[in-house]
């Protein structure tokens, strides 16, 4: 498996610590370039078939593809149970952002610890707050969480930079119901180029 690096994760660990909502930025606008697929596999693929199923019923949608319960379905603890925190669960495909210099790559989610970086530190932190979007759509946290990181990673809404080795890839969520958005939230995806890792990742409410 591969790890992160010590030293990327000491250079992490104070950001994390301090919380995760310093992780906001001046918005550097740009259309978002993105290549390849999702870091989730074929299941993905062909996103325009993606919540045909739910046109007049309440949906999340992400910069045109839309939540499914069944296909979005992850069980990200379970796989990392026995695991150490530095190794890496899953790698996300990350577009390239030409306004901040940004090349095409992967973000690895690595399996973490609560008080730091990684999957069990969203999990420790942002369970209720990526449970309150699940909650509207009858869905389990996780997979919406993991949809999100998804989607934010590969087609980002807007791409931040926090700091020189720190950026924030954002995506736009929406309440669907019949058509109109009823809700909205940004959820941002912390990661960090030295390492690639995800830090952190969590919904803020626009509307």
């Amino acid at each position: 498996m591969t790890r992160a690096s010590g030293l990327a994760a000491a250079l992490l660990l104070p950001l994390v610590l301090a919380g995760c909502t310093a992780l906001t930025a001046v918005e550097t606008a740009s259309p978002a370039s993105s290549d390849g697929g999702s870091g989730q596999g074929e299941e993905h693929a062909g996103d325009e078939h993606q919540g045909a199923g739910h046109p007049n019923s309440p949906h999340l949608l992400a910069e045109g593809r839309a939540f499914d319960p069944v296909a979005d379905d992850v069980d990200p603890d379970a796989n990392c149970d026995g695991r150490g925190g530095r190794e890496t669960l899953t790698s996300f495909d990350r577009a390239a952002w030409p306004d901040l210099d940004l090349a095409a790559g992967d973000a690895r989610l690595t399996c973490g610890n609560a008080s730091g970086a990684g999957w069990r530190h969203i999990a420790d932190g942002h369970t209720g707050d990526f449970g309150e979007l699940a909650d509207l759509v009858d869905a389990d946290w996780e997979d919406v969480a993991w949809f999100a990181i998804d989607r934010a990673l590969e087609q980002p809404t807007r791409v931040e930079e926090y700091r020189d080795d720190i950026v924030n890839y954002d995506v736009l969520v929406e309440l669907v119901d019949a058509g109109a958005v009823e809700r909205s939230w940004m959820v941002t995806v912390g990661v960090g180029l030295g390492s690639g890792q995800i830090i952190t990742s969590f919904p803020d409410e626009q509307r």
